[in-house]
């Protein structure tokens, strides 16, 4: 009788514990989402200032391409750490 008693107490925290951990996956997956968002920012103002670096180039061959190898490395950069977060977040179980 106590056996019977004991099983029917621990479903509603059974219940609870499955609750509490689903929503802990959804924070997770939300967190890896805006980090990815936020990488994405990143990624499209890199792009931007390089090629405005790419316009300065045309303009005066003379300066030469450090810059927008510098900018242009750093976006790619940035543009494969927002994938890996989007995907992050997609395999979050």
């Amino acid at each position: 009788m106590e056996r019977a008693r004991a099983g029917q107490e621990r479903k509603p925290l059974s219940r609870l514990g499955s609750l509490l951990h689903y929503w802990f996956l959804n924070v997770k997956r939300l967190f890896h989402l805006l980090i990815a968002l936020a990488f994405m920012v990143l990624t499209l103002a890199g792009a931007s200032l390089t090629y405005s670096e790419w316009e300065g180039y045309r303009k005066i061959p003379e300066e030469g391409l450090v810059h927008f190898t510098m900018f242009g490395g750093f976006t790619v950069f940035l543009a494969i750490l927002c994938l890996y977060s989007f995907a992050k977040a997609r395999s979050v179980r």
